[in-house]
């Protein structure tokens, strides 16, 4: 307090009919700014009645690293009220001092919108740790990544598929959560986001690998910025996991594409990703990503069949399937540790064979004491001289003993495949459930 104003607040003012009060000044409250800045945000229509999009960037102003940080968007008509409410994440996990992420969130149903307000809902603190729970020593800026954008094509639900290559040109190991793209219009407007939906998670010094990024449909004429959370990691020892053999792609009666083969594990229990790439020549025309289950023992094998490459099917010449190169990449992930392995019995209630799938139901019980959770049923079909057709899996979850649930695998077979001429081998395993 200013020396004036304390020696004003210490005097006693005798009040009379003539003398009034003399008040103390009043100090002037600081300009607040806010740690986490919501930059701008542009409120757009999508292409089906009812459907907004509100697309934008926060700014970190503090001086620390931000954790996720969680934002709450709101819609009002032109009466002012309150028309729909959704919270929002941004495209980076974490923000550095003074960085800057784009955001995404879109509403269904909502009665043509007038403005839209975005404010902070949530901020965790920073964790540290980049993707795979690497620790990691966290600079002041981002490793580069360099990006080569190859294919933009849209899927055949409306959405915009952008599909490319992404390198690390530096010397140090990065591993990151989020990549993502967003896009500007002319006027540096913000019109979309396009978030990797398949790709790696770690690149090591010069390696480079193919990612698929998707945006909520085709925004015109746009300006595509990159931003990622990758932060500079100790390299991972080595891998146990590992894809058996030479994977093989088949077509379906559809001519749709679909790859079959088995991951194996070779050295401790360990889960992971693998990414399936389609090449034609060395033009990347498809990408399909999956994860392991669960953690996988050592020497387990999981049989495996990708289908579903987005947008693959205008890219394919289905007359010359043998012109297309598959390659993989596996990545382990931090394993959810040690857990007793338990067998469930299942229940085949039918085996179909219609057009390019196998459809297989049916109910799988814990008929043990104790509960049981991560409960899966797996399904490989193979030809009578062994060789693996199709594979997959169904996920029940938590079954407390006596309790049963119903399971249905949908399997991709080959074109012309005569299903009396395959075998199918089919189990459940769950974990014993933690106290």
């Amino acid at each position: 307090m200013p020396v004036v104003a304390a020696l004003a607040a210490c005097q006693t003012v005798t009040a009379s009919p003539s003398a009034r009060p003399i008040p103390s000044p009043i100090p002037q409250t600081p300009t607040l700014v806010p740690s986490i800045r919501v930059i701008s945000h542009q409120l757009l229509q999508g292409p089906a009645s009812g459907e907004w999009r509100v697309v934008g960037l926060v700014e970190n102003q503090r001086q620390a690293i931000a954790g996720q940080i969680q934002l709450a968007v709101r819609l009002f008509d032109e009466t002012g009220a309150v028309i729909a409410e959704k919270p929002a994440s941004i495209l980076l996990s974490n923000l550095l001092p003074e960085e800057v992420s784009p955001f995404l969130v879109s509403f269904e149903g909502a009665a043509m919108p007038t403005e839209a307000q975005v404010e902070l809902s949530l901020m965790d603190p920073a964790s540290g740790t980049a993707a795979s729970g690497l620790a990691s020593d966290v600079s002041e800026s981002r490793p580069e990544l360099v990006t080569e954008l190859e294919e933009f094509f849209v899927t055949g639900s409306g959405e915009l598929a952008i599909m490319g290559f992404v390198a690390n040109p530096g010397s140090d190991h990065i591993a990151f959560n989020s990549l993502g793209f967003l896009g500007r219009a002319p006027n540096d407007s913000e019109k979309s986001l396009a978030e990797m939906q398949f790709g790696p998670n770690q690149l090591a010094p010069g390696d480079k690998a193919p990612f698929l990024a998707l945006a909520p449909e085709t925004p015109g004429a746009v300006r595509w910025t990159l931003y990622h959370d990758g932060l500079i990691v100790e390299p991972p020892g080595p891998e146990a996991l590992a894809i058996l053999g030479t994977p093989q792609l088949h077509l379906t009666a559809q001519g749709s594409p679909f790859v079959v083969g088995t991951v194996a594990n070779s050295g401790k229990p360990a889960s992971g990703t693998v990414l399936i790439s389609l090449f034609d020549g060395n033009r990347l025309i498809g990408l399909w990503e999956f994860e392991t289950p669960r953690s996988l023992e050592a020497g387990e094998q999981l049989p495996f069949a990708a289908f579903g490459f987005p947008g693959v099917n205008l890219r394919l010449d289905p007359g010359d399937p043998g012109a297309i190169r598959v390659e993989t990449r596996v990545e382990e992930t931090a394993s959810d540790g040690t857990s007793m392995l338990i067998d469930m019995p299942v229940d085949v209630s039918s085996f179909l064979s219609v057009g390019s799938a196998i459809f297989i139901r049916g109910v799988v019980r814990n008929s043990m004491d104790i509960d049981v959770d991560s409960v899966t049923v797996y399904a490989e079909v193979r030809s009578s001289a062994g060789d693996l057709i199709t594979a997959g899996w169904s996920t029940a979850g938590y079954l407390e003993p006596g309790e049963s649930r119903n399971f249905v695998l949908d399997l991709p077979v080959p074109v012309g495949m005569d299903a009396t001429l395959t075998e199918y081998d089919l189990r459940a395993i769950g974990l014993k459930a933690q106290p």
